[in-house]
């Protein structure tokens, strides 16, 4: 991936182009085309699509982009004295396609956003692994959002116009340009808000003294499965899969937010996440259990939740109890929630009453081992109340 118009003239390239950019497919590439009168009319509808999407993606660039493409690495460090070195790590951590020191590919706000981060690292305030890394969640993260921005205006298109996929994605061509200010706008308001959030939980971990260096945060760590998700998407279209999903994420999310925890990720069929204190990780887990388990439109769900120490990076948490909710999980009952012996023991000094747990039984759990794992639900603790 390029990051631009290069993209789409790549894959109209195998019919051919004309010297003014548009596709131009003639008999002579398909020898079967003559055999029915409607193929020169398709040709010429298939052209014609292309010339639209053509347009349409050039004006989005534009807006996009801010200006032409000028510069190549090697004009960068000679023009704007910025590392080829760093511009080469920068444009490969955002995802994009790595190209050599000759091709001009890079804008004038290219240069300046590079030029910029790359300044930081030259004066010693980053290092080049720190700059990598950035770089590297900022591609991850924005290509994920762009991902999911022009996949719910494509569904919206379908469902409130009826269109089909190509009518939808051109709509959503069409309507980014629109859109854009506004969409800037809430990325940095989001952006904003939850530095500002996770500034200060990394402020209260400064105030702990014993800390473990090896795994220095204390968090409730969980994960949520659909049960026999598999089978089940083999029954369903993909658009039909794609709403089961896209549910399954909203009421999984909107539980973890208003139970005070955080996603750390969804990967289809399963989420994962935190919460600061056993009580919280406790209602969150045995919420979802509950919401989805009684939505109609589900499968129900099984989670299994630990509490210990960790460590964080990349957005991602790692260690032995991560490892262990995540094998609980796997053993739970549908529409359960499974705890160990210690998370059960730090749910009750925390919110004695608030949940009732099982005596346990002694599981093999896969690169674990024995582990006594105990079934965890609701008593005494009021219901999470989503306002919804």
């Amino acid at each position: 991936m390029t990051g631009g118009m290069e993209d789409l003239e790549r894959t109209m390239s195998s019919d051919g182009e004309s010297p003014s950019g548009d596709p131009v497919v003639t008999p002579e590439q398909s020898p079967d085309l003559e055999q029915t009168p409607l193929e020169d009319q398709e040709i010429l509808d298939l052209n014609r699509r292309f010339a639209e999407v053509r347009r349409s993606v050039g004006a989005l660039e534009k807006v996009l982009l801010q200006g032409p493409r000028k510069y190549s690495r090697r004009d960068l460090a000679q023009q704007q004295d910025i590392p080829e070195r760093l511009t080469s790590v920068y444009w490969r951590s955002l995802g994009f396609t790595p190209v050599d020191e000759d091709t001009v590919v890079f804008t004038e706000e290219d240069a300046y956003s590079i030029g910029d981060l790359a300044a930081i690292v030259e004066d010693g305030v980053l290092s080049e692994r720190a700059f990598e890394s950035i770089t590297r969640g900022l591609g991850f993260h924005m290509g994920r959002l762009a991902m999911w921005i022009t996949e719910a205006l494509v569904d919206e298109a379908k469902h409130a116009d009826g269109a089909d996929d190509a009518e939808a994605r051109q709509q959503m061509l069409d309507a980014v340009p629109e859109l854009l200010e506004t969409l800037e706008s809430q990325v940095m308001f989001a952006f904003r808000r939850q530095l500002a959030a996770y500034a200060a939980r990394a402020g209260s971990e400064v105030l702990h003294r014993d800390t473990d260096e090896l795994f220095p945060l204390q968090r409730a760590v969980g994960f949520a499965d659909l049960v026999q998700f598999t089978r089940l998407a083999q029954d369903l279209s993909g658009a039909e899969l794609a709403d089961v999903v896209g549910r399954f994420e909203a009421v999984g999310r909107d539980v973890i937010s208003v139970g005070g925890g955080r996603v750390v990720k969804t990967v289809g069929d399963e989420i994962m996440f935190l919460a600061d204190t056993p009580e919280d990780g406790a209602q969150i887990a045995v919420s979802l259990a509950e919401r989805i388990t009684a939505d109609q439109g589900l499968p129900p769900v099984r989670v299994g939740l630990s509490w210990g120490s960790m460590f964080s990076r990349y957005g991602d948490v790692f260690g032995p109890k991560v490892n262990l909710a995540a094998r609980m999980e796997s053993v739970a009952r549908p529409g359960s929630v499974i705890v160990d012996s210690a998370t059960a023991d730090a749910i009750t000094q925390a919110l004695p009453g608030g949940f009732a747990i099982s005596d346990g039984e002694d599981v093999e759990l896969h690169g674990i081992g024995e582990v006594r794992v105990q079934e965890m639900r609701r008593d005494r603790s009021a219901p999470l109340d989503l306002g919804l």
